[in-house]
């Protein structure tokens, strides 16, 4: 429907200034005999669409409707050039007015996220032990401290410290936030996106876990590569990376995103918005995510570990040590979890909306 209504526009704008054409060829003794009409309200509106152009780049918009929209400016600003009647006028204004908000619908980034934010945290409290989501559903995280097991006097607490935006968490020695389970975790398609500052790159530094590989987890590995496992609904379990060493730089903020879409079969990687790898039921097996968990039993959701101290003690104890225990080091900010897989322009435009 937009391509046609677009396809409207630009062939009543030819016909009008082929009119306009013969009119001026054919009878320009007439030309005296026309009530030129006030271009003044056409001529604001040629300069908001103009400065609307400007404005959008490749990152905001597909590259094809900034030339589509870029002709059809053109063309109105050609045919405001003549001298013309009222009617005239106001047909191209309405024409104009019609072409902007085709524009406008065709940007990449709007994410509505009354409909499709899940849990979204920006963790700016700045103090207590506690982090609220900002989403529709208020998910509470509370601060747990590490393994003491394992670690001893080691295991520390989260802390809060600057973030990417505003306030973030720094996590280190086992340091980690545990949220009640709720299925809103488990959506049929997922999008996780965060900012994350590690200290070091070493390959157990998980960001966020809901059931481990039973459900999935986000990881950054030796090799500074994310890596994300996952459940599928058929139950196969997925291991994919980026395939891109050194895309996550230590010391620094870095955007991280993966999505799962259980429609087409696809898992993307993204860093610093770019697309950087993605991985198809073909190459890889790709599958819908489990929404159910069994075994084990739902456990909280994670940020800054694999696991609580209870799983870890019922199943990992013989081969966890304080090296290999599977804990983030660094500092987290603006966590979101989407039941969309985002489009690739919705990721950029996140990333540049939130980046410094």
């Amino acid at each position: 429907m937009k391509i046609k209504n677009l396809l409207n526009i630009q062939t009543l704008l030819i016909l009008l200034i082929a009119g306009s054409m013969l009119i001026i060829g054919s009878c320009k003794d007439d030309d005296d005999d026309i009530v030129e009409g006030d271009k003044t309200e056409l001529n604001a509106l040629i300069a908001d669409a103009e400065a609307m152009l400007a404005a959008a780049t490749a990152a905001d918009y597909p590259q094809s409707a900034i030339d589509n929209f870029n002709t059809t400016l053109q063309t109105i600003k050609t045919a405001a050039a003549e001298k013309l009647t009222q009617a005239e006028i106001d047909n191209l204004k309405v024409q104009l007015t019609e072409a902007m908000n085709l524009f406008d619908s065709q940007a990449y980034g709007y994410i509505d996220e009354d409909l499709y934010l899940n849990a979204g945290w920006n963790f700016d409290e700045g103090s207590g032990n506690t982090a609220t989501a900002f989403s529709t559903v208020k998910h509470v995280a509370t601060f747990f401290r590490g393994n003491t097991v394992i670690l001893g006097n080691d295991a520390a607490w989260p802390t809060w410290t600057t973030g990417i935006k505003g306030g973030g968490v720094y996590l280190n020695k086992g340091a980690h936030l545990e949220v009640p389970y709720t299925t809103a975790f488990l959506p049929a398609n997922i999008t996780i996106a965060v900012w994350i500052k590690p200290d070091e790159l070493y390959e157990h530094n998980y960001i966020i876990s809901q059931n481990y590989w039973q459900g999935y987890k986000l990881q950054t590995q030796g090799g500074g590569k994310p890596f994300f496992t996952y459940k599928k609904v058929d139950g196969g379990i997925i291991d994919a990376d980026n395939e891109l060493d050194n895309s996550i730089k230590p010391g620094q903020w870095n955007h991280v995103v993966v999505s799962v879409n259980g429609a087409t079969k696809e898992l993307k990687f993204y860093v610093d918005g770019t697309l950087t790898k993605t991985w198809t039921e073909a190459d890889k097996g790709i599958g819908p995510l489990t929404q159910t968990l069994t075994s084990p039993d739902p456990q909280p959701f994670i940020i800054g570990c694999v696991a609580t101290d209870a799983e870890l003690a019922a199943n990992f104890m013989e081969w966890t040590t304080a090296d290999n225990l599977g804990y983030f080091k660094g500092a987290v900010d603006e966590l979101k979890i989407y039941n969309i897989a985002l489009s690739d322009g919705q990721v950029s435009k996140l990333y540049n909306d939130e980046k410094p």
